[in-house]
């Protein structure tokens, strides 16, 4: 009988017809990235070995002293547990050693004018350097290479696809202690051209030939107990494959350090687009501590930012990265980020290359015993995966000045370390694999392989990013009976849940008379993948045996305020305020 009064009672609510507001949804499927557009090949003006080569500028900057190298050191042990790494150092140059366009020796070439200027910082086993170039034309192209492979050309680097010339350009890396740029300028704009300057450069310890570790102990390398993706048994998985795609890693400086962090690219709901949406963690970019950085340093910051993807082992435990690696440089735009939560989003300037993919994601919250994956490169290393579980909610330290509860990770294979921050936490839908949330840190190493890792919660952070990834689906359908059990029978919650996760609710119970009342949720917002909050109305209206309805009869009045809070799929609390008198009841499904 209390089953066909609540269906009967929502159906009189609807009645009332209160309109209905659409919520987000918490989940979207992933998808491979579409074939790229033409990509241009880089090409030399100048040749190699010629007069006019030959007449490249040069900066040549001496080693690093010990100084440098000890608060490199330093930097990275003070921050153990975040585990991004700082691998080289940024150098800006003062106003005399740097090189205007004005002072290069440019040449005519086919189409235009060309000239060379390098940057060389003694003992690099990597390099980057930033290019002032306000007021360049934007037909000016821009083409790398480093001394110790300078047949890798990275470009051409066109001015004009540049989004922000506001900020210097940061070149992508290569690989040797000199980085060389070529510059063309089509016909007609050699003169603007010379308006560029070199303004700094980025020595870096390691690079791609040493997959990005230290040839000797300053930086440190990956752990033996880290597994190669070539050596995980979900190799073959096609599911498995699809995540590796998603995953790169991210190379990118602020004002002391060159550093790396890991980084997932994520799909939206506009299956007509592909926006390269890459969420990592806040704490890459970010200060350790308050004062934390203002939204212009955080895109001064994602200016330099450069990401390096399928830098993975060709082979099993082999040490020879796959040959269709491949940098995507240009930085990105800085959308969103969160201390407290460990969030950052961001939007890549330039698409992802052939063969990544968008990755999907979920919004509801992970519980605990879910199996979950890690996909990652510690140290900076080849990409690895590491398994395991998530263990509980708790705080591993204050973060952002907040004490949130993160997901805290137990490992079963691999481990993660510094480089490994910001990595997607993955979980495995039965088809494919979702984004969780992102690595904070924590003190689980090779050594220390019992050791737990904390990761931030996309369930917390989607809120304020739904506006840009959008909804297309529901991880948990809250359609149902609700109650408060055996002791509380006759009374309870009848909630209705649309494909677009808007929830309509009847609660059924009882007046201060003890008359039978009921009251309408009609529509509301998720604050969050498990919180709904609504405004309750009360409604009256011609009686059923009227011989015909009059609609303009229908009163609505709004009463107070609804929370539906879910705990998982069965058990939740219902907190309401009527008329000023607030209260909370313990709710639990009654299916049928």
């Amino acid at each position: 009988m209390m089953r066909f009064l609540a269906r009967l009672l929502a159906l009189a609510a609807l009645a009332a017809t209160v309109p209905l507001h659409a919520a987000s949804g918490p989940w979207v499927a992933g998808e491979p990235a579409a074939a790229p557009k033409s990509v241009a090949v880089p090409r030399l003006h100048l040749a190699t070995g010629s007069k006019a080569a030959a007449a490249t500028a040069r900066i040549e900057l001496t080693a690093p002293d010990a100084a440098d190298m000890a608060a490199i050191r330093t930097h990275n042990e003070s921050a153990a547990r975040m585990k991004r790494a700082a691998i080289g150092l940024t150098r800006a140059l003062d106003a005399a050693a740097r090189v205007p366009g004005s002072q290069l020796a440019w040449t005519a070439v086919d189409g235009g004018t060309a000239a060379r200027a390098s940057v060389t910082s003694s003992g690099a086993a990597a390099m980057r350097m930033s290019i002032a170039l306000a007021g360049v034309p934007a037909g000016v192209q821009m083409v790398f290479f480093g001394s110790a492979d300078p047949s890798r050309l990275f470009g051409p680097v066109r001015v004009g696809d540049i989004p922000d010339r506001t900020r210097p350009y940061w070149s992508p890396v290569t690989e040797g202690d000199t980085q060389t740029v070529e510059f063309f300028a089509p016909a007609g704009t050699g003169a603007d051209a010379r308006s560029l300057v070199i303004t700094g450069a980025g020595h870096l310890f390691a690079g791609p030939s040493s997959n990005f570790t230290k040839l000797t102990g300053d930086i440190g390398t990956s752990g033996s107990c880290n597994v190669d993706i070539a050596c995980s048994p979900l190799v073959t998985n096609l599911a498995f494959d699809d995540a590796v795609g998603a995953v790169a890693q991210m190379s990118f400086n602020d004002a002391k350090f060159q550093y790396l962090c890991t980084g997932t690219l994520l799909n939206d709901s506009d299956a007509s687009t592909q926006v390269p949406w890459f969420f990592s963690a806040n704490h890459c970019f970010d200060n350790e501590q308050a004062p934390y950085k203002t939204p212009t340093e955080m895109q001064t910051i994602a200016s330099t930012l450069t990401t390096v993807w399928h830098f993975e082992a060709a082979t099993c435990r082999g040490s020879v990265p796959v040959s269709n690696w491949s940098q995507v440089g240009g930085g990105a735009q800085y959308i969103y980020n969160n201390p407290s939560q460990d969030a950052l989003f961001l939007r890549l300037n330039n698409a992802p290359p052939a063969g990544a993919y968008y990755l999907g994601w979920d919004a509801s919250t992970v519980t605990s015993g879910t199996g979950v994956t890690v996909i990652h490169h510690p140290s900076g290393d080849l990409k690895k995966v590491s398994l395991g579980s998530m263990l509980r909610l708790t705080s591993p330290e204050s973060i952002g000045g907040a004490n949130l509860p993160f997901y805290e990770v137990g490992y079963s294979s691999g481990t993660t370390e510094g480089g490994s921050s910001g990595s997607g936490l993955l979980t495995n839908n039965g088809s494919q694999y979702l984004l969780r949330g992102a690595l904070w840190g924590g003190v689980a190493a090779c050594d220390a392989i019992t050791a737990s890792d904390w990761y931030s919660r996309f369930d917390i952070i989607y809120p304020a990013i739904s506006q840009y990834l959008g909804t297309s689906g529901s991880a948990i359908d809250y359609t149902d009976l609700w109650w408060g059990g055996d002791s509380q029978s006759g009374w309870g919650l009848n909630l209705m849940q649309h494909a677009s996760r808007n929830i309509f609710g009847v609660w059924y119970t009882y007046d201060a008379n003890r008359h039978m009342m009921w009251y309408v949720i009609p529509s509301g917002t998720w604050s969050s993948s498990n919180v709904f909050t609504g405004d309750i109305y009360r409604t009256s209206g011609p009686p059923a045996n009227a011989a015909s309805f009059n609609a303009s009869a229908v009163v609505r009045t709004k009463v107070g305020q609804g929370t539906l809070t879910f705990t998982d799929a069965n058990n939740g609390t219902f907190a309401f305020s009527i008329d000023g008198v607030a209260g909370t009841k313990a709710i639990t499904r009654q299916p049928f």
